[in-house]
């Protein structure tokens, strides 16, 4: 899109942009708080069907939305624990349909799980394979082309928090596979979501234009985000006052070799880390400047959030594209000043 050509497209025209950035069949716009939500609004996920999730940011939320299924809780995104509660549920009842849910970076220390391992472990067991794409996005990581059926994004990012109401876009995934066979999995989640857009919630024009006019710049500012995000991890891995640094581009994290060959253009916008001892997430927050707290999600503007509560130990920081020099800047002098 170029000049003012996205405040004239409709809802169907952004979606089809959509699907073609994400590799996709076919994308929907879904007014909803977060992608569990969405998911859930969906209908694709029946009462009965098995639901296992790693998702230990909306834990409440995947047991509040799924409470009619047969809810399993991961505590780990490796494939083996994927593999072994879907053969659990598959004795219990061969007909009953199984959903993996993970996020491409996301839970407590920003896992990356292999996604190209889960997409065909998935596949070999007739898994759906689900993918919360939030953190990432489409400019980091592209989940469908790894195997799984659904993708879902969170839009605050790629709209730079201009959005008046919260927006998920869902991707299924293409139904063909190699030599003319069909996928049934991803043909299901087609046809269901196709039934479903005649009673699709409407999307205002406000939200609509915000979405066009973000995806016009979203390359360029993603990289931006990944860029100071890395900037940020390495400060905050090299400063005596921070205990531990969760950042998937750091050789340290659990889940480096996997990162880098699922993501994209870096390893996301997002770093976690914990505050010196004795001190909690509340006297840090505190001693920074009032925009990283109040600066609306995905905005241009660096972001922290206490990810375990304000009285825990951990904080996390989703980058924006303000001056990764002015941030390490507050960052220090908060942690100092926090230490006195």
């Amino acid at each position: 899109m170029t000049g003012n050509r996205g405040h004239e497209m409709d809802r169907a025209a952004i979606e089809e942009l959509w699907s073609s950035k994400t590799s996709a069949r076919a994308s929907y716009l879904v007014p909803a708080r977060h992608t569990v939500s969405a998911l859930a609004r969906l209908g694709v996920v029946h009462e009965g069907d098995s639901v296992i999730a790693f998702a230990d940011d909306f834990e409440d939320a995947i047991r509040r939305e799924f409470a009619s299924t047969d809810l399993h809780l991961l505590a780990s995104p490796a494939v083996e624990a994927f593999q072994c509660e879907s053969d659990a549920c598959s004795d219990n009842d061969g007909d009953r349909r199984v959903f993996w849910f993970v996020n491409s970076i996301g839970g407590h220390g920003l896992r990356v799980p292999n996604l190209r391992q889960l997409g065909r472990a998935a596949r070999s067991r007739g898994a759906y394979l689900v993918v919360d794409n939030t953190v990432a996005s489409y400019f980091g990581c592209r989940p469908l082309d790894m195997g799984a059926c659904l993708t879902l994004e969170a839009l605050d990012r790629v709209c730079g928090g201009a959005t008046e109401h919260k927006l998920v876009a869902v991707s299924v995934a293409r139904s063909q596979l190699k030599r003319h066979a069909v996928d049934q999995r991803a043909e299901e989640m087609f046809r269901l979501l196709e039934a479903a857009r005649g009673s699709a919630e409407p999307v205002g024009e406000c939200d609509l234009r915000a979405v066009a006019d973000g995806l016009e710049t979203s390359s360029l500012r993603m990289q931006m985000h990944f860029d100071r995000a890395r900037a940020i991890a390495e400060f905050l891995a090299a400063n005596e006052a921070v205990p531990q640094v969760a950042y998937p581009g750091l050789a340290s994290h659990p889940d480096h070799v996997a990162a880098t060959g699922v993501l994209m253009h870096g390893f996301g916008p997002a770093v976690e880390f914990e505050v010196p001892c004795d001190r909690t997430a509340a006297d840090v927050i505190a001693l920074l400047p009032d925009a990283y707290r109040t600066s609306p999600a995905g905005g241009a503007h660096t972001r922290v959030s206490a990810i375990d509560g304000l009285e825990a130990h951990r904080l996390r920081l989703f980058a924006g594209t303000d001056n990764p020099l002015q941030v390490a800047a507050d960052l220090d002098r908060a942690l100092r000043t926090a230490l006195r």
